[in-house]
């Protein structure tokens, strides 16, 4: 018997082979995808924090006006803790870039090498790797760097400036605009005396704390001379892409979970399908004496076989070099991290390889289970009847009525039409939210940055240059779902041409940006409590209004309240906005950031999701159709009988397709009018957790050209799944009725 049970499931792949393939292809697709983003996601995790631990990442560092002495640096170490210098310099190239060059790291954030070696020679120099592959700089090429020629002596990336931008409050990276680069301790003086620096040497330092080392002591010693103190874990610099992909963890799982049921019903339509044509045959068995374990085994074997080799095939692909590119190299291109590692974790591959397999084998028990509970004489007449199908209808034309009682008897393929719609739109929409999330920061970052220049001030000149506008501004944190986000507050003097007018006045009160009530689900007359970055002391403030203003996290005070905030006097100003370059001495300035750097870093954003928007968009594309096909394809074969027949009375092509598929054309088109904005919905209650770590604001609302886009792809995959199903409908005789006669 088991020799015949093998030869019946051979003939049965070999019968349907096109279907099982979907099926096959699906699982494949499934398994990639969840594979494929948990996997590079884990390999990502770790690779970030062995390189962590083997090149001593800070714990923490902080900022200066002066630099310590050594007395003070004994004190520091006396607390058990670690301190080193990481003292840098901005030079700007031709190209506009700007490098900041350090010293060589003895012990405390040392330098990666990927490519080459460190610096030995004064004229040798060893750039970050994101600022090098932007620019096409390879270990032998020179540089020239304040008149001086030096020749790359390797590539390589710092765990302190994994996020690789020039200030922690900007919102992106990019490699074109900003860099890191270290030479030997003399080359660097050479370079600070050159007069070719474009700002006031930063004196940052890096600590490493002890056993029984606080962060708060460090602090607390240091507070009155501190311009910024930063812990690792609230640095937007530090491990950045651990906390990206921990959502894409969690994205991916769930989108297993959902992905399993989908595969759950569909097989459970097959079963049923599978179970109904041969009933008559089972029936048969039955009554021959063959026992329900020996069918069961039967009718699972080919469904999970199936599963189970296409969820090999996609946990391997998930697991390949290929995946790690094309599912993880957005962060590998984006952070300045060293090579990926693949690692393999075996909960994964077991998740991969055996659920979908189990999956199949628990919907089919359970189905077939529920099938031959009926007597071997019920199954020989044909089994279970779907009593559904004989609903009385009012009078309507044939074909409507016909049409309604095709969708009641194959409710359970329409409903997993409908599923798979579903499922399919929230994979699209979650691409397509990064792709309006992304066009949206890109253009407001266009539109509400008036300035064409930002200094930020280490030391203020005697008097305020002409044609610029002074502010006192800040950088506080909040904490938004785990994770720290950086929030700019800037004190304004009435009529800032450069900024919205705000109506908030004294210490107390505030104006929020459009972005970050968006992002914190503020309101006016919420309190907005903000923790200051330096003392690490809390403020809170009353929301008087909501400007709209979506470059950044932004909050806005008058330049009166700002001061008292921070403790100032009623002349101080740390930054000064300006419409043209100002003639500004290199140690009173801290920073520059001009207009056309903000807007480029605000098109980085489109440039880093583009891949996610591709992959979403063509997975939910593929799913969709692969669903589609399998579910209409099982309709038209259960309908195989009456089809030949319907050939029998004359009926011809276009009429059985009127008949037959257009009633499902009407679930699918009236399916899509509400699953659009559903799975819309259901993707904006999501979404904001997967950007959690972002700053930026979360307008990702679609315009009604972009629903209607979507609808029309939903039609349009109907169309396309309409016209290959026509070709196996054309093929259907009417020999079938001889075939199937009692």
């Amino acid at each position: 018997m088991g020799k015949i049970f093998w030869k019946r499931t051979f003939r049965e792949l070999k019968k349907n082979f096109l279907r099982y393939f979907a099926l096959w292809m699906l699982v494949i697709l499934s398994m990639f995808l969840v594979v494929g983003i948990v996997s590079s996601a884990q390999s990502t995790i770790q690779t970030i924090n062995q390189t962590a631990e083997e090149d001593h990442l800070e714990d923490g560092e902080f900022t200066l006006a002066v630099p310590l002495g050594k007395e003070a640096i004994q004190n520091i170490e006396k607390m058990g803790v670690t301190v080193e210098a990481v003292f840098s310099l901005d030079l700007k190239q031709k190209d506009n870039s700007v490098i900041r060059v350090m010293k060589n790291r003895r012990s405390i954030n040392k330098i990666h090498i990927s490519q080459g070696r460190e610096a030995k020679q004064e004229d040798e120099i060893a750039v970050e790797r994101i600022y090098a592959a932007a620019h096409h700089l390879n270990p032998g090429d020179t540089i020239t760097l304040a008149d001086k020629t030096f020749t790359i002596c390797g590539i390589g990336t710092t765990g302190d400036y994994e996020l690789c931008v020039q200030n922690p409050s900007d919102a992106a990276a990019d490699g074109d605009i900003f860099g890191t680069a270290f030479v030997t301790p003399e080359a660097y003086e050479n370079l600070k005396k050159s007069g070719a620096v474009r700002q006031s040497e930063d004196l940052t330092y890096a600590y490493h704390l002890g056993k029984d080392a606080d962060a708060d002591e460090v602090r607390e010693y240091l507070s009155g001379r501190l311009l910024r103190f930063e812990t690792a874990e609230n640095n937007p610099r530090i491990k950045p892409a651990n906390g990206d992909v921990q959502i894409n963890i969690r994205a991916g799982l769930a989108a297993g979970v959902i992905v399993l049921m989908m595969l759950a019903f569909v097989i459970s339509v097959f079963v049923v399908h599978s179970i109904d044509k041969e009933s008559s045959v089972i029936g048969t068995l039955y009554a021959m004496g063959v026992k329900r374990k020996e069918l069961l085994t039967q009718y699972t074997m080919l469904p999970v076989l199936i599963c189970f080799t296409g969820g090999i095939i996609g946990t391997i692909l998930g697991y390949s070099p290929l995946a790690l590119s094309f599912l993880g190299g957005e962060t590998y291109n984006y952070y300045s991290i060293p090579e990926i590692e693949i690692c393999c974790r075996p909960a994964l591959i077991l998740y991969g390889t055996a659920v979908p397999a189990v999956t199949a084998y628990a919907v089919n028990w359970l189905v077939i289970r529920r099938r031959l509970g009926e007597t071997a004489l019920s199954l020989i007449r044909g089994g279970m009847k779907e009593k559904v199908s004989y609903v009385h209808l009012r009078t309507r034309s044939f074909v409507r009525n016909f049409q309604i009682r095709r969708i009641l008897r194959e409710k359970r393929s329409c409903l997993a039409i409908l599923a798979g719609m579903l499922i399919s739109l929230l994979v699209l929409d979650l691409g397509l939210n990064c792709y309006v999330l992304c066009k949206k920061i890109r253009r407001s970052t266009m539109k509400d940055t008036k300035y064409e220049y930002m200094y930020q001030l280490k030391q203020t000149p005697d008097t305020i240059p002409k044609g610029s506008e002074p502010a006192y501004a800040e950088t506080f944190s909040k904490e938004n779902m785990g994770y720290e986000l950086n929030l700019t507050v800037i004190g304004l003097k009435k009529n800032n041409p450069f900024f919205p007018a705000v109506k908030s006045h004294g210490k107390d009160e505030i104006s929020v940006s459009s972005s970050v009530a968006q992002k914190f689900h503020l309101e006016k007359g919420d309190t907005l409590t903000l923790k200051d970055k330096a003392d690490g002391e809390n403020h809170s403030f009353t929301v008087v209004e909501i400007v709209s203003y979506n470059s950044g996290l932004t909050c806005f005070m008058d330049i009166d309240g700002m001061r008292a905030v921070c403790g100032r006097g009623p002349e101080d100003y740390n930054v000064l906005y300006s419409d043209h370059s100002l003639d500004l001495k290199a140690g009173q300035i801290y920073t520059i950031t001009e207009k056309k750097d903000v807007i480029k870093t605000g098109a980085v954003f489109m440039d880093l999701m583009m891949p996610m928007f591709f992959t979403m968009t063509g997975c939910g594309i593929l799913i969709f159709l692969i669903v589609l096909y399998q579910m209409v394809k099982v309709m038209i074969d259960r309908a195989s009988h009456s089809l030949s027949l319907m050939r029998l009375f004359g009926y011809r092509d276009r009429e059985l397709k009127r008949l037959y598929l257009n009633g499902c054309f009407t679930v699918t088109g009236a399916g899509a009018v509400f699953m659009v904005p559903l799975a819309k919905w259901i993707m904006d209650q999501m979404y904001p957790s997967f950007v959690a770590n972002i700053a930026c604001g979360l307008d990702f609302e679609w315009e009604w050209q972009l629903y209607f886009a979507v609808y029309m792809g939903v039609i349009i995959c109907y169309l396309i799944i309409q016209a290959l199903v026509m070709g196996k409908l054309k093929k259907i005789t009417p020999e079938e009725v001889l075939k199937q006669r009692e």
